[in-house]
């Protein structure tokens, strides 16, 4: 039973992230935040090196996370 549970559960999230995903690469190009980073960069004559991204999206990621469990939006 466990397995079947699992496996509707991993077709219905691939099923709303791979679009999700593709979406959000597709439009990133056209975002006005994302040109305003990249034009700082630019103008600092600095080239964002793809760990450098990764450590970027980890660190947002994490701070996400801890907002999300210490629940410091719900006590504001």
């Amino acid at each position: 039973m466990w397995y079947g549970v699992f496996l509707w559960a991993l077709v219905s999230s691939l099923s709303f992230h791979v679009p999700a995903a593709l979406l959000a690469l597709f439009t990133l190009r056209h975002h006005k935040y994302g040109a305003a980073i990249a034009g700082v960069y630019r103008a600092a004559g600095k080239k964002m090196i793809p760990f450098e991204a990764l450590i970027l999206g980890v660190g947002q990621t994490f701070c996400v996370v801890v907002v999300s469990f210490l629940r410091i939006l719900a006590t504001l």
